[in-house]
């Protein structure tokens, strides 16, 4: 117990220091002397079973990847669209040229997103054999249409995919000509795409490997200076080699007559004179890894390694005991400069620099460096925001009755009077009104759905005296959603862009529909119209060359309101199609209640 509360007395240097000193003494002595010695007794076989092992991790790693690969080539047989475009005769249908493009990139869409997400496939290919053409291709930058239309289709891989009847077919070494201009060695999987009542070859995918990009399967395989390794494909041919110009080859060339020993032989180690030649098949592509490793460097490298452990551990052991000092003190005084700044920051005060860079508990300081720089910009951005929003509410109530509304009411109330006897005044001033009352109302930025709803039915009726019934207005709102509540003015300007700008110089009487419900816990509200429409790329382009930005303040005013007060999820959406009409839709929460002065 005294020990113990000696120990628990000690500073955290000093702990440090003595546990340092006690796992790196002690262990050099006992366990450095042990290990050397089963080391030297073990390690040879050790190092040719590693090989060994190493050599089958690698076809092992190769079956592995390729499995996914296996799996993308069945997707043009499982997506019911890309089977249908594989049975198309498209000389037979009515836009041939039409039909062929769209499909095209239907298909290359389905490659880029269900068939490139593999590090690994280079390009892929679905080629149609009824027109002899390719449907979808993962790159459009060149395609060898000579190659295409002559070779392609009669080269051997292209047969031995067919022949498979929608088996996979995993393709050796050889080299790309249709989307490469350097002739890229590369290797293949394939799988026919079969009608399965026909039995008829509809046409095949083909995905590219290339064999540079094999090396990233398996890790260093140098287990001496001179060791090599070789990846044989199922026509004995050379996929993978550090010289580029042996790829391709005759692997016999290559490494020898021992590879025909071992050409029969699943996986084995054979011994000549002078190397160890270890290899392992591959059960799913029939490709053969093959290690070659010198019998002179292998147990070489055993010995050095034992005189660099013994040398390291002599070097380490006199310089453990200042290591430890060193590395003790180096934690403990970032640690006392955290914990003065950290109480400031307990304080209050947010403009603290932690300033240290190294070690781990840099990194942790550079982390509240950044989250104090955060929580100061996130200050800044919430009194910001509070101050737009309450720009963007003066420039809502300010801005929706604009002068010339207010001077064409007048006119047109004016012209009723002289063209109808006065009859029409009273209903009109009613309606303009309750109008002008409506857009007076201060209190809340939120209203009844009921009151935007019987402010909408004076403005729009407002508007009916002044076009002489130019159109007419159709409501949908839900009986339950009267009471519901929401932001004020969203819908006037949607309304005010639909008659103005949509009913315009159309030849026929303009209808607007007003949709207000609840939808999956949201409230919906939906102007649509029959009016003229619009393209909205072509309308932001002439919007920037004349400058009529329809109801520019009031649209971009709706969506900035509903991001500030509900969040990026909810929002407008405007739909249009030129000569069919446009279709505007707001989206936001519903709101049952609000408390007076609550603002959401």
């Amino acid at each position: 117990m005294k020990l113990k509360e000696r120990f628990g007395q000690l500073s955290l240097r000093q702990k440090l220091i003595l546990a340092f000193a006690s796992f790196i003494v002690i262990p050099f002595f006992i366990i450095g002397g042990t290990l050397s010695w089963l080391y030297i007794d073990s390690n040879r076989s050790m190092i040719l079973e590693a090989a060994v092992q190493n050599n089958k991790q690698i076809i092992d790693n190769i079956d592995t990847s390729l499995n996914p690969i296996l799996n993308l080539s069945m997707y043009p047989v499982q997506d019911k669209i890309m089977f249908q475009m594989m049975k198309k005769d498209y000389p037979s249908v009515p836009y041939p040229l039409y039909e062929r493009e769209k499909d095209f990139d239907t298909a290359g869409g389905i490659i880029k997103n269900n068939m490139l997400y593999s590090n690994l496939v280079d390009s892929a290919v679905i080629y149609q054999s009824k027109n002899r053409m390719v449907i979808g291709r993962s790159s459009y930058d060149y395609m060898d249409h000579h190659y295409l239309n002559n070779e392609f289709y009669n080269e051997t891989f292209v047969q031995t995919i067919l022949n498979k009847k929608g088996e996979y077919a995993v393709i050796g070494v050889h080299p790309e000509k249709l989307m490469s201009f350097h002739d890229t060695p590369v290797v293949s999987i394939g799988r026919a795409i079969v009608d399965p009542y026909s039995k008829q070859n509809l046409g095949f995918i083909l995905l590219n490997i290339g064999v540079d990009k094999l090396k990233t399967l398996w890790s260093d395989i140098h287990f001496t200076e001179h060791t090599s390794f070789y990846l044989v494909d199922e026509n004995d041919r050379v996929i993978y080699s550090e010289s580029k110009s042996e790829i391709g080859q005759p692997a016999v060339n290559i490494i020898g007559q021992d590879f025909e020993q071992m050409s029969g032989e699943e996986q084995g180690l054979l011994q000549n004179r002078d190397v160890y030649l270890i290899s392992s098949v591959s059960h799913l592509s029939n490709w053969r890894g093959i290690t070659i490793i010198p019998k002179n460097e292998l147990f070489e490298f055993v010995n050095t390694i034992v005189r660099t452990i013994a040398i390291s551990l002599l070097i380490l052991l006199v310089l453990s005991i200042a290591t430890s000092v060193y590395i003790a003190t180096g934690i403990t005084r970032p640690l006392l400069i955290l914990q003065k700044k950290m109480k400031l920051v307990a304080q209050g005060n947010l403009d603290v620099s932690i300033d240290i860079q190294k070690g781990e508990i840099g990194k942790i300081s550079i982390t509240i460096d950044d989250m104090l720089k955060e929580i100061r910009s996130l200050i800044g951005t919430i009194y910001e925001d509070e101050q737009e929003k309450r720009q963007l509410e003066v420039l809502a109530l300010q801005s929706q009755i604009k002068p010339h509304f207010m001077y064409n009411t007048l006119n047109s109330i004016k012209w009723m009077a002289k063209l109808q006897g006065a009859s029409g005044i009273e209903e009109a001033l009613t309606a303009f009104s309750s109008v002008i009352r409506f857009t007076a109302k201060t209190e809340s930025d939120f209203v009844a759905i009921s009151e935007e709803a019987a402010f909408i039915r004076d403005y729009t009726k407002i508007l009916e005296f002044r076009y002489f019934n130019k159109f007419e207005v159709t409501f949908n709102i839900q009986p339950e959603v009267m009471e519901y509540r929401t932001l004020k003015f969203l819908l006037q300007p949607l309304i005010e862009n639909a008659i103005f700008h949509g009913f315009d110089e159309i030849p026929y009487k303009g209808e607007l529909k007003i949709s207000i419900f609840e939808q999956s816990g949201r409230l919906i509200m939906v102007v649509a119209d029959n009016g003229r429409g619009f393209n909205l790329q072509e309308r932001d382009k002439q919007q920037d060359k004349d400058g009529d930005q329809l109801n520019e303040i009031g649209v971009n005013n709706i969506r900035k309101r509903i991001e500030l007060h509900f969040g990026e999820e909810y929002g407008l959406w405007i739909t249009s199609e030129v000569g069919r009409g446009t279709i505007a839709k707001i989206v936001v929460p519903v709101i049952r209640t609000i408390n007076k002065g609550e603002e959401l």
